[in-house]
């Protein structure tokens, strides 16, 4: 019979519950009624769940072309999907040309800024949203504080941090908090990432898991651990992550036996199978104190796939410090026959055949490169003094202050050759 738009938005209803999105698109196409309001809304959420970037694209096409009138709020479900998806410059089209753009419009624009690594204007979306006199919710203050948490802009993160404390979000909101501790202890602040923590009300496995990564990741081993052992006396199950953080705290630490003690903990304890960058981290853990056999030992019969290769460039790393020739030659073809066409491993190979005098293999991988036209883009940093922002390439030539900087990166490498290591 023929089809009306409700029993359309039925059948594309049970479609996408059958898991048959494109199925629906390719309906919604075909058909000769209009679709309505929620069907369109439907199907634009399917495709944002699944990153659908071709069919969401479809229907928008199918709204443009039937003269479909949006409300505020399907302008918002577009604008999500293109954020979502990366389009940031359709996304602030759809947003500039909004009459009436609510919270969770602006914070589509925050959060999709900072998930597409444009930080700097994330921030700027938040002072404009405060401007236009809207109330940031917690969704907000997460993506603002993991943007400045990504361009170490302690400033910001403070000012986020009155803000949010003014709106009496932290009073209440996990997420939130997570993400204040996490932007403090990436900007180096470990001081303030306790007192954030101390003063939260409540706490989940994720602000500890962020609490415990931080502490490790700037040197403080012990508390790191203190920390993953009251976790779990106050009844939190650690995930992934955390362990993650624990086995690279070790691994700072040279705590290698209770290093593996965890390890070995995850699938007999907490029921959780380890991943490659769990197996990279015992590795890096290892290799530290010297301990290479062990780790080709623990690695060398895990399959061959995608996740597993960070294992075996961790192993290869370590062959570089330590000069391990033959080991280079048995981790070396478990690398590279993950990922051929990376321009890191043939840089990775070539580095490490070259630290260990292995002249031909190394002229080998640049030959490779070459033939291929892999380039490698070179590493970058940045960090915020006194407000002002600076990013260092490798081997920068540009930075005004570089001959200063040199100097005193020079005058840091000769102190710490020439002071016997404590740990």
């Amino acid at each position: 019979g023929t089809m009306d738009s409700s029993s359309l938005a039925r059948k594309m209803r049970s479609l996408c519950i059958a898991g048959e999105l494109s199925r629906a698109v390719s309906l919604l196409h075909r058909s000769a009624v209009c679709a309505v309001s929620s069907a369109y809304a439907l199907l634009l959420q399917e495709c944002v769940n699944r990153r659908d970037a071709r069919l969401g694209k479809r229907i928008h096409a199918r709204m443009v072309s039937t003269g479909f009138r949006c409300s505020d709020y399907m302008a918002t479900k577009l604008l999500i999907f293109y954020a979502k998806i990366g389009e940031l410059g359709v996304a602030r089209d759809l947003f500039d040309g909004m009459p009436r753009r609510d919270v969770v419009a602006w914070n589509a624009m925050v959060s999709g800024c900072t998930r597409g690594r444009e930080e700097a204007q994330a921030v700027e979306m938040f002072g404009l949203m405060r401007a236009e006199g809207l109330r940031p919710d917690q969704f907000t203050f997460a993506s603002v504080l993991c943007a400045c948490a990504r361009m170490a802009a302690l400033d910001h993160g403070r000012r986020v941090h009155g803000v949010m404390v003014k709106s009496a979000v932290a009073d209440v909101n996990v997420f939130a908090n997570s993400a204040l501790a996490d932007m403090y202890l990436k900007c180096s602040s470990a001081e303030d990432a306790r007192r954030a923590f101390a003063a939260a009300p409540e706490r989940n496995v994720t602000m500890w898991t962020a609490l415990i990564s931080g502490h490790g990741q700037h040197g403080h081993v012990r508390e790191a651990l203190a920390l993953f052992d009251e976790m779990t006396r106050d009844g939190f199950r650690p995930n992934d992550v955390t362990f993650l953080a624990v086995l690279s705290a070790c691994a700072h630490g040279g705590l290698v036996d209770k290093g593996l003690r965890h390890f070995s903990s995850m699938p007999s304890d907490y029921g959780l199978t380890p991943k490659g960058a769990h197996y990279a981290a015992v590795v890096d853990m290892l290799a530290r104190v010297g301990r290479l056999r062990d780790a080709y030992e623990l690695v060398k019969n895990l399959p061959d796939c995608q996740e597993h290769s960070v294992v075996w460039g961790a192993l290869l790393g370590a062959c570089r410090k330590h000069g391990d020739v033959g080991l280079v030659e048995l981790a070396a073809p478990h690398f590279f026959r993950l990922q051929p066409g990376n321009a890191g491993k043939y840089v990775v190979l070539a580095n490490t055949y070259a630290a260990c005098d292995m002249w031909d293999s190394m002229a080998g991988m640049h030959e490779a490169m070459k033939s291929l036209g892999i380039r490698k883009d070179p590493a970058w940093s940045a960090v915020e003094v006194q407000g002002k922002k600076h990013i260092f390439l490798a081997r920068d030539t540009y930075h005004d202050e570089r001959w200063e900087i040199y100097e005193a990166c020079n005058a840091l490498a000769r102190a710490i050759t020439d002071q016997p290591l404590r740990v």
